[in-house]
């Protein structure tokens, strides 16, 4: 197994290394006991010697003072030193003999050196001795004995000379066998060494080669793996877990091919239904690629490519490029409901009306890999919808000249200036006045229903100040709003000492309509002796949007409804005030026009909020020049 061999490689290092240190520690060990022993024996030889010396000094010093009669006998224990001396010298013969220090056996001249030592001061002691403890004799004999005394010190000195040059002598021998052994256990240490490195390197070098070539070949493998050729296999060429790597992989690329081989028959299917179901779609379908090439095109969408080389465009209508562009600059899919967002271009000599949608295509990350653009083609609706519109066009028109007529009269009669009416006909002709105008409000809105889906009415925009609209909105509201017995409140911004807002762009008669019809709703459905609240606030971080806000406290609208309240004609169920259904979407399509957003938020029981959100203004540029830094007063 694998682990079995780096095991044992490993281990092989460490018996090395082990042995190593061991044999080192033993060495040094035995280095340091001989050096140890060669400390000892120098030092009591040196001593040794040089007591020698100086008691044969201080024996014959004693000698001559008694030869001179100045000599004191209780001064010196002559007897007790030459002992002591001699028991020394007794061990240092044994020492040297015994050659218990590092080297070869003692010289010849040493161990002769020591005996000679030995006998020479044993000899000169005793006679020392005698010659101070004895009785007086003349000075003639004194003096002879005297001399021979002298003799004696002097052979005694000269064998200790010679004893210190023979211990010399054994002290370099001695040294030079620790430089010996030091020496050879630096080379034996040097040699294990490199055994240490040869063996490491041959065992790092096979066990990389047992590793490194299974996985080069493995690399290679799933290289080609992942270049598609899955009938790639591993050899297994031994039983360890590189071996049983080698197995998985062949198992997993086995798998592979067969789940490649059993998809690949259901992607050719998925991919047949989709292009048979993109095929069956009657509009045109382009599918761009990240760099805005066609990957893709369905049998209508090939028709009218060529339709469209017939016609002079090498791709798609430039209106349609230009939205594409747009797409994927904001990230955001284009996907219009009105016939207004219509395309019209000539294809064959004839007019051809489409309503492009263009689709984002993105994958699991989120990253947007291509464009679907869907040209659906609108030709006939826009034809029926323009027949539609015109006919309630003509239809409002031509009702409205005879009920202004009828209207006219209505009030003419009412302010009698034609004659009396009892109270009976005052009613009814009140009644018939109120409805009159209730059907000429249907109409107008009918109108401009008609013209804002035609585009034929003509934004006046100006810029206006958030506070002012408010305030307009309000005091137009107000009169109804104390008939019903309802408090209008107005609020501009949060309160919180932020900069002013900033202004909106608006057709200040078409915005004036939208928060009229919403603060007559909130009076409408509101209780009476409540509040109606009408606020403006900055929406969202970038502050770009401005977020008004009309709350009521009314019953509430359920959450099925929010959708369709801004339908043409739709009325929630179950609403007991009258109405045609249409305020709410022309305001939808008012505020659409301003490039904004209509909603609501309500719930049963905790009254509604109607909320439209309009762009800011863009901050008009610095002016430059001196002009700017120093602007002329106003008058």
């Amino acid at each position: 197994m694998l682990r079995f061999r780096l095991t044992m490689g490993l281990m092989c290092l460490v018996v090395v290394m082990l042995a190593m240190g061991l044999f080192a520690i033993d060495r040094c060990s035995q280095l340091g006991k001989q050096f140890q022993i060669f400390l000892v024996e120098s030092d009591a030889a040196g001593h040794t010697a040089l007591a020698i010396k100086r008691s044969t000094g201080r024996l014959l010093g004693a000698a001559l003072s008694r030869l001179s009669g100045n000599w004191e006998p209780s001064r010196y224990d002559f007897a007790a030193e030459s002992r002591e001396l001699e028991e020394r010298l007794k061990d240092l013969a044994r020492g040297v003999t015994d050659k218990t220090r590092p080297g070869e056996e003692g010289t010849e001249g040493e161990r002769s050196a020591a005996e000679r030592l030995l006998t020479s001061y044993g000899a000169f002691a005793a006679k020392a001795r005698l010659f101070l403890e004895g009785e007086e004799k003349p000075f003639a004999q004194w003096r002879v004995v005297a001399s021979g005394l002298g003799d004696e010190a002097a052979n005694v000195l000269e064998i200790a000379d010679q004893l210190t040059a023979a211990h010399h002598e054994a002290v370099r021998e001695s040294r030079n066998a620790v430089a010996a052994g030091v020496n050879q256990t630096i080379r034996a240490l040097i040699l294990a060494m490199i055994i240490a490195v040869v063996a490491a390197i041959y065992t790092c070098s096979r066990l990389t080669r047992g590793l490194l070539e299974p996985l080069t070949s493995l690399n290679a493998s799933i290289n080609r793996v992942a270049d598609g050729n899955l009938d790639q296999e591993i050899p297994v060429l031994s039983q360890d877990e590189l071996g049983l790597l080698a197995r998985a992989f062949n198992r997993m690329a086995t798998h592979l091919k067969f789940y490649r081989n059993s998809t690949s028959e259901e992607l050719m299917r998925l991919n047949q239904i989709i292009r048979s179901t993109l095929a069956s779609f009657p509009d045109p379908i382009f599918v761009l690629n990240a760099g805005g090439a066609v990957e893709f095109r369905n049998p209508a969408a090939d028709q009218l490519a060529l339709r469209l080389l017939f016609s002079g465009m090498r791709r798609l209508p430039e209106e349609v490029e230009r939205k594409v562009e747009e797409v994927r600059a904001s990230g955001r899919d284009y996907l219009p409901t009105g016939y207004r967002d219509c395309l019209r271009f000539k294809i064959d000599g004839s007019d051809k009306y489409v309503l492009p949608r263009i689709v984002l295509l993105r994958d699991s990350a989120a990253l947007i890999f291509g464009v679907a653009v869907i040209l659906e083609d609108v030709t006939r609706m826009r034809l029926v919808d323009d027949m539609k519109s015109n006919l309630v066009a003509t239809v409002s028109h031509e009702l409205k000249t005879p009920l202004t007529s009828i209207r006219l009269a209505l009030y003419l009669i009412l302010e009698q200036t034609v004659g009396g009416l009892n109270p009976k006909q005052q009613k009814l002709m009140t009644t018939a006045r109120d409805e009159t105008d209730r059907v000429l409000r249907t109409l107008n809105d009918l109108l401009d229903l008609s013209r804002l889906d035609h585009g034929t009415h003509v934004m006046e925009r100006t810029l206006a100040l958030p506070g002012d609209i408010v305030e307009s909105a309000v005091r137009e509201a107000r009169v109804a709003a104390e008939e019903a017995g309802i408090t209008l409140e107005s609020i501009v911004g949060d309160g919180l000492g932020d900069a002013p807002l900033p202004a909106v762009s608006v057709d200040l008669q078409r915005i004036s309509y939208v928060f009229a019809n919403l603060l007559t709703n909130a009076i409408k459905y509101s209780p009476s002796g409540s509040t109606v609240t009408f606020r403006c606030v900055r929406d969202g971080d970038d502050g770009q949007m401005l977020r008004f806000e009309v709350r009521d406290r009314g019953p509430g609208i359920a959450e099925e409804h929010h959708a369709r309240l801004f339908e043409r004609f739709y009325r929630v169920k179950g609403t007991a005030k009258t109405g045609a259904g249409l305020g709410l979407s022309i305001a939808h399509d008012i505020v659409l026009a301003h490039d904004g957003r209509i909603g609501v938020k309500s719930r049963p029981g905790e009254g509604s909020t109607f909320y439209v959100l309009l762009p800011a203004a863009p901050a008009p540029a610095p002016a430059e020049g001196p002009a700017a830094s120093n602007p002329a007063p106003t008058p």
